[in-house]
């Protein structure tokens, strides 16, 4: 079955204005969810180590086994749906997502509640790199900067409203409601989506072996190399964000919110940054960065045991980690040849997955996106 990764340049979507502004507005809530679903656990590990009376780092492993999943089986799952349509592909994946948040909600035993975030974790990179390209495809070719920029956007809503509002949720009503909003709201999205957004026919196939051979391109595997290392540092100390900001700094678990929602207008912030950086500057940029999160996270150490330095920590934080973004995925790569529209070259950009090229990626700038 045909696989198109975007529509050729001189072709333009026969949608009305209405129709793709609201195939848009379902695209960012998908990806709005499956990111509220990644970033809210790091605000529920206090809740989910008292409730299953396992110390913190026991509980930090459900953050561990996400990644790993995400990182391991999401290239497999992208391979694995390379000859299915894209809004097909995006239908089961939200499917499967609805399902692993259902199960989260009513796990039994720590151990099941594992498994539902390893099955949710499977629909992760795929999820968002086909909202990503389905938006792409439903545009003309002027405005597909914009329409990646406007999906995307729903990453940044994850960092500054979602991880929040979920950890307040949590907070007051418990984790498992939380996890039933989400499911609640991927099932809205996955209904909008079969019922709003239709990309027009594919034109083009690939296959798996043109997959391997990009990311095996020397410029691909250096990206790759730094995201690993640099992510990895960074989640290692995210993970514990919220016991570190109670327990070191004092706050109260409704200030916690409050500064997650920091993290992430950092973290909107930083993403302007690193763009900047990466259209002038790209290299230059991309080590002081890199330097400077080394240098926050650190520091950090020392500035957690102060409730205003910490704060001041948590906002050059988000917008660090939110810079490195763009400064991986430069205009500047070597052009990539087309890939499908779920490739791993698409997965959301601070997934370990991820690598440098967004679809058409000569055509458009590097849109906003939060890690």
């Amino acid at each position: 079955m045909p696989t198109s990764i975007t529509p050729s340049p001189t072709e333009t979507p026969a949608l009305s204005a209405r129709r793709r502004s609201a195939a848009l507005a379902v695209l960012t809530a998908c990806v709005f969810a499956v990111g509220t679903a990644e970033w809210v656990m790091v605000g529920l590990l206090p809740q989910l180590s008292a409730d299953w009376h396992r110390p913190l780092p026991a509980v930090g492993s459900l953050v561990t086994w996400y990644a790993l999943v995400v990182t391991v089986a999401g290239p497999l799952v992208t391979v694995g749906m390379l000859r299915l349509a894209r809004r097909r592909a995006l239908l089961a994946l939200l499917g499967v997502f609805v399902a692993g948040n259902l199960a989260a909600a009513l796990a039994g035993s720590f151990n099941a509640l594992v498994a539902a975030r390893m099955l949710t974790a499977l629909t992760h990179s795929t999820a968002f790199a086909a909202a990503m390209v389905i938006a792409v495809a439903m545009v003309p070719a002027a405005r597909r900067g914009r329409a990646i920029a406007v999906v995307t956007a729903g990453w940044n809503l994850a960092t500054v409203l979602g991880a929040p509002l979920g950890t307040w949720i949590g907070d007051h009503y418990g984790w498992r409601i939380t996890f039933w909003v989400i499911a609640a709201l991927a099932a809205v999205v996955l209904c909008a989506v079969a019922v709003l957004v239709r990309p027009p026919a594919s034109h083009e196939d690939a296959g798996p072996g043109s997959e391997v051979r990009d990311l095996l391109r020397p410029s691909v595997a250096l990206v790759l190399a730094i995201i690993v290392v640099a992510q990895g540092g960074l989640f290692t100390a995210y993970t514990y964000i919220a016991p570190l900001l109670q327990q070191v700094s004092g706050f109260t678990p409704s200030a916690v919110t409050t500064l997650l929602a920091v993290f992430g207008l950092g973290a909107v912030a930083g993403n302007l940054l690193g763009g900047r950086l990466a259209d002038h500057t790209p290299w230059a940029g991309l080590c002081a960065v890199l330097l400077g999160l080394a240098g926050v996270l650190a520091a950090f150490s020392f500035t957690s045991r102060i409730r205003w330095t910490a704060a001041v920590t948590v906002l050059v934080l988000g917008a660090l980690a939110a810079a490195l973004i763009p400064l991986l995925r430069p205009g500047r790569w070597p052009p990539p040849r087309p890939h499908p529209p779920w490739s791993p070259r698409s997965a959301p950009p601070h997934s370990t997955s991820a690598s440098p090229a967004a679809p058409n990626s000569a055509d458009m700038p590097s849109p906003p996106a939060s890690l």
